[in-house]
């Protein structure tokens, strides 16, 4: 077994494309980091509902100062939605005050004119503020929906006995939800950049679909029935990095040898960094246009009262100059395997990008260390083996 631990740089912002959407606005993918030193605090409430009242008075608040007479009828009927899109997505800060500073933002709010949201935040510590709006959200906007519809005062929400009931409220955070670049995502990278080269070095440039399938994303089970060993061998054989990638062909799976780690920043929280993650995250923006408002040799026929399709969306990224921790992980002894490995990792130091948008300035890495991991020597066997056997590996793969 081969193992390697190395350390890699942003040379640019890193968008992992993640899949978790808060409204317009795309959050890094994020994992559970269990917490060497929980937080465990008494809190200034007496209960859970004084708590979710004093939350609720700062989130009418900011409700009463949204310019609704600006909006559109289409906007307005899904505003309580947008709302608690832009309140969640803006607890993905370190702080209370950073977090009224982005919903704030997030609804061109200039000021607020409540004072008493400053004695309120008071009360609060970050973690239990941030935290109970992210585990309650949904409630706290059936609250103010209610509250808005009937005009009720916040405290009317709610029966004096559930106001008035005293207890000791512990508030405690037992993890941390760290962001990182998950391994599948760099596998299925350098899955592509070999098998592209793979193709290259044969000199073959046509291939059937289901044949591109099994190289280039992985395959497709058909059924599943009795592995053919020889059928496997021969996959290895004639496409090494097959061995080294894995695939699933017809009625069988050919198990890669290659482990590859998820890319974890370097921060106090996963303890391998003195900045906290928080410190190692910053924003984008992009916007999408409808260019047919200024299309000039296509007439555009418009429906009736057809929207205009403008949008602007934000997406977090790995700040450039964060670096990260990663491992790759070999467990064939085969020598065909191994110098498909080495050769892998030459690939990637040319190829240095990970993550997603590098046609938009973004995803560049510095791969110096990892450089020094790599035996040119079983590189060179790698190609050698490719360029006196790729006729026949021609053969094969085209079933001639």
């Amino acid at each position: 077994m081969l193992r390697i631990n190395y350390s890699f740089t942003a040379k640019q912002p890193l968008f992992t494309g993640s899949d978790e959407n808060f409204g317009t606005e795309r959050k890094l993918i994020r994992e559970k980091v269990i917490m060497k030193n929980p937080i465990i605090i008494k809190s200034n409430f007496k209960n859970e509902t004084e708590r979710r009242i004093a939350i609720l008075k700062i989130l009418k608040n900011i409700w009463k100062n949204l310019d609704v007479s600006s909006m559109p009828n289409s906007r307005l009927l899904g505003i309580y939605d947008e709302f608690a899109s832009k309140i969640l997505a803006s607890t993905c800060v370190k702080t209370k005050y950073q977090f009224l500073n982005e919903i704030c933002y997030k609804f061109g709010i200039r000021s607020l004119d409540d004072t008493e949201i400053i004695d309120i935040l008071k009360m609060f510590n970050d973690d239990e503020f941030l935290t109970t709006i992210r585990n309650e959200y949904q409630y706290l906007i059936l609250l103010l929906r209610r509250s808005n519809k009937e005009k009720l005062d916040t405290n009317d929400l709610f029966s004096q006995e559930e106001i008035n009931t005293n207890e000791e409220l512990i508030f405690t955070k037992n993890y941390e939800s760290v962001p990182l670049i998950q391994g599948n995502s760099i596998r299925g990278y350098l899955r592509r950049i070999v098998m592209y080269d793979f193709f290259k070095q044969i000199g073959l440039n046509k291939i059937d679909k289901t044949k591109y399938h099994y190289y280039f994303t992985g395959g497709t089970l058909n059924e599943m029935s009795v592995i053919d060993i020889e059928l496997k061998e021969n996959e290895i054989k004639y496409c090494p990095m097959m061995g080294l990638c894995g695939s699933a062909i017809g009625n069988m799976t050919i198990e890669g040898e290659l482990k590859v780690a998820s890319a974890r920043p370097k921060c106090i929280e996963n303890g391998t960094g003195e900045l906290s993650y928080w410190e190692l995250i910053g924003k984008r923006f992009q916007t999408r246009l409808d260019t047919s408002k200024t299309e000039k040799d296509i007439e555009i026929i418009y429906g009736e009262n057809e929207p205009t399709q403008q949008m602007k969306y934000e997406f977090e990224v790995f700040n450039k100059g964060t670096q990260f921790t990663h491992q790759f992980v070999l467990t064939s002894e085969n020598p065909l395997i191994v110098s498909a490995f080495h050769y892998m990792l030459k690939l990637f130091t040319e190829n240095n990008f990970i993550a997603g948008n590098s046609a938009r300035d973004m995803g560049e890495i510095d791969l110096s260390e990892l450089s020094n991991f790599i035996d040119e020597k079983k590189c060179q066997e790698y190609c050698d083996y490719l360029q006196e056997n790729k006729e026949e590996i021609k053969k094969y793969i085209s079933n001639e």
